[in-house]
């Protein structure tokens, strides 16, 4: 109200004198009676007079009515936004919720490992750094020394092998993954119960490992899945990922193999640590 009457002023003032007269007029009126030609006058002047007044009063209050209803529908507005942001969090977290169950039950299913099976020692732990200049090759996790982590302690997940600590401190370590170009896995595909062949991986630092089959004569081919050996760090049975291409080396004639990882490295949030007794 204050805010309307100092923006139109002017118009108040013209409001307030009219009224003041018509009161005037009204009182001479009834003075006179209404028989008089003087009194038709007043009459007469009285209706010309009250018809702006009516209209202006009309319009204050339309504007009133227009204010109160923009306010309104501005309220209902924001607290519709409000509701929509709550919704969006809730979405969030309920999300995220779900990836954290499902990360568990892939950890869970990491426990069918036979490496995992024979070791009585084991930590889980989450992702909460990474290195995204290279493919995450590097990240760090939030258990260390205090749960018995320590360097060349293997980490797996729920898709297979992950990689190794190179480091670790109080509450923390850094985790070097399989598909850094200075990791080297020791592996074994498998032809029936009786027959398997071995290799060696190489992380190729571009989310791939590259690598060659130790027996020239090597039956294998795409989609054959690819574990862990046993020989050097990494126990035996760990899956490594899956052979998307064979090629033959005319120099070394060696059978050279280009694997898929199992693991999602650009989503991986839980891990497990595998302490060799």
């Amino acid at each position: 109200m204050r805010r309307w009457l100092r923006e139109n002023g002017g118009t108040a003032v013209l409001i307030t004198v009219a009224l003041i007269l018509t009161i005037l007029l009204v009182a001479s009126f009834l003075h006179m009676g209404n028989s008089s030609s003087a009194g038709r006058f007043l009459i007469s002047a009285i209706t010309s007079v009250q018809e702006p007044i009516s209209n202006a009063t009309a319009g204050i209050s339309d504007g009133f009515k227009n204010l109160l209803t923009f306010r309104s529908i501005a309220r209902e507005n924001q607290q519709l936004k409000d509701e929509l942001a709550q919704l969006k969090q809730e979405m969030v977290r309920q999300q995220f919720s779900d990836q954290e169950l499902e990360e568990l039950r892939r950890l869970s299913a990491a426990l069918n490992y036979e490496s995992v099976q024979n070791s009585t020692s084991y930590v889980t732990g989450d992702v909460i750094a990474m290195d995204t200049s290279n493919w995450f090759n590097i990240f760090t996790i939030n258990v260390g020394t205090e749960k018995g982590v320590r360097i060349d302690a293997v980490v797996i997940n729920g898709d297979g092998l992950v990689g190794r600590v190179y480091e670790a401190g109080e509450g923390w370590a850094k985790v070097i993954s399989v598909i850094d170009e200075t990791n080297s896995v020791s592996f074994r595909i498998f032809r029936g119960s009786n027959e398997s062949y071995l290799g060696i991986l190489t992380g190729n630092g571009r989310g791939r490992l590259e690598g060659y089959m130790l027996d020239s004569e090597a039956s294998v081919i795409e989609g054959d899945t690819v574990v862990t050996s046993g020989i050097g760090i990494y126990p035996f049975g760990i899956t490594v990922g899956r052979i998307s291409e064979v090629v033959v080396n005319t120099d070394s004639l060696l059978k050279e193999v280009i694997v898929d990882p199992a693991v999602d490295f650009k989503n991986i949030q839980k891990v497990m640590v595998i302490m060799a007794e």
